[in-house]
């Protein structure tokens, strides 16, 4: 019998834990309900659009607000962080059930939480470390990623459930309750806390120089490689992607003749997809690199195709399906990055990317709206479909790309690169 690690049954790892599974629970909740009750309130896509650009823009200030966290003690930010973002969502069924709501209340709203989230995620991070000392830090991130990646699928699907029972707008006092429990919880840390810098004059505006210089530098050290290649597939696929989901509320509607649980189905089923593509990822990282890319993202596009034509079962299992290859192209990516960039640089060569994946999202939700007030909600679905068969064929097309081997034999960089 195997043993267990002595950090799972330590106090704050335990009181961790729990926070995440009540975020979990919260956070699938709300993130159904939300945009659920955007398109309820305006009757329109354009809505859903403003509403992930509001999103979507909040994680491309990250690199802005998550600094930030390094000025305050974790604890502290954790707990009134989470006690602020549930008083903040307690305010729509309180206007709900007076004076009423306005749509673009609830968009504001939704940013506000978002940049909030863009505030907390990094410091649960960070102080994991301090909780189960840095031996134990790999074997801890595993066992809170598997139980996060295991709550997305099951919350998100049984919160499409919650909301066609209660409604959106009480399934959202329960996000705030939940909020409320985890500021409880995380209230009954005892790890110690690290010291705070003296120099709160400088915070933003060093952070931003600091963040700017390694930008710049990242740059530099990738500008001859493969990896720009890379950066322009994630963007690429991201943006069809968002121009997809922002359509998925009024699109799951329509499959479901008018039931929100069916919302909630088809991005508990893109989880499900990402996640099993995570998790065949280590059995095909054999097969030819650009080859695998080429032909999992025909048979993604194909797919979706499917899912904007058929009946609602078929359209949610190839949904799920089509998302396997997302997992797969994040794994291969990630890992053939950290293998083959120094050390020194992986932070700052990964920041590029996100950075630059996330700066293209508001953009792909204002197409998205757009598209999908002008035409019905499955031509989004089809052209991002369409997109990324195209993309298949971009890969086709370049020598470079087509002919990349096995992930663990591709190299990203000349031998006669300099490094700076």
């Amino acid at each position: 019998m195997k043993k267990i690690n002595p950090f799972i049954l330590e106090r704050n790892f335990l009181i961790l834990i729990a926070g995440v599974f009540i975020n979990g629970l919260g956070n699938g909740i709300y993130s159904v309900a939300g945009m659920l009750l955007v398109l309820k309130l305006s009757g329109s896509v354009l809505y859903s659009g403003f509403a992930f650009f509001a999103i979507t823009s909040a994680g491309a200030l990250s690199f802005l607000i998550a600094p930030l966290a390094n000025y305050a003690k974790y604890k502290n930010s954790l707990v009134y962080s989470n006690l602020i973002k549930a008083v903040i969502l307690l305010t729509i069924p309180l206007l709900h059930y007076t004076i009423g709501l306005h749509v673009w209340y609830v968009i504001s709203l939704l940013f506000i939480i978002a940049l909030f989230t863009q505030y907390t995620y990094p410091i649960e991070s960070t102080i994991l470390p301090v909780i189960v000392g840095k031996d134990n830090v790999i074997d801890a991130n595993s066992y809170l990623q598997t139980i996060r990646e295991a709550m997305d699928i099951a919350f998100i699907a049984g919160a499409g459930i919650i909301i066609t029972i209660i409604g959106t707008v009480p399934a959202i006092s329960i996000t705030a309750g939940c909020l409320l429990l985890v500021s409880l919880s995380y209230a009954f840390f005892n790890f110690k806390q690290p010291a705070i810098s003296g120099e709160k004059s400088q915070s933003v505006r060093s952070a931003v120089h600091i963040y700017y210089i390694d930008l710049r530098a990242g740059f530099h050290y990738i500008r001859n490689s493969l990896v720009p290649k890379m950066i322009f597939s994630i963007i690429f696929v991201n943006i069809a992607m968002i121009i997809m989901t922002t359509n998925l509320p009024a699109f799951s509607l329509i499959k479901g003749n008018g039931t929100e649980a069916i919302y909630g189905f088809y991005l508990a089923s893109m989880s499900l997809g990402i996640m099993t593509g995570t998790m065949i990822t280590p059995k095909i990282k054999h097969f030819d690199f650009g080859k695998l890319i080429i032909f999992s993202y025909v048979g993604t596009g194909i797919l979706w195709l499917g899912t904007a034509i058929l009946p609602l079962a078929a359209s949610m299992v190839l949904f799920g399906m089509g998302a396997i290859s997302i997992g797969v192209l994040n794994i291969l990516v990630f890992s053939s990055i950290q293998k083959q960039v120094e050390t020194t640089f992986i932070g700052r060569v990964i920041t590029l990317i996100t950075s630059a994946a996330s700066l293209g999202m508001p953009a792909g939700a204002l197409i998205g709206g757009v598209l999908g007030e002008t035409f019905a909600p499955e031509i989004p679905v089809m052209i991002c479909g369409v997109s990324m068969i195209i993309f298949s064929i971009f890969w086709l097309c370049s020598s470079v790309l087509r002919q990349l081997p096995a992930i663990d034999n591709v190299k990203l960089f000349n031998r006669t690169q300099e490094t700076h």
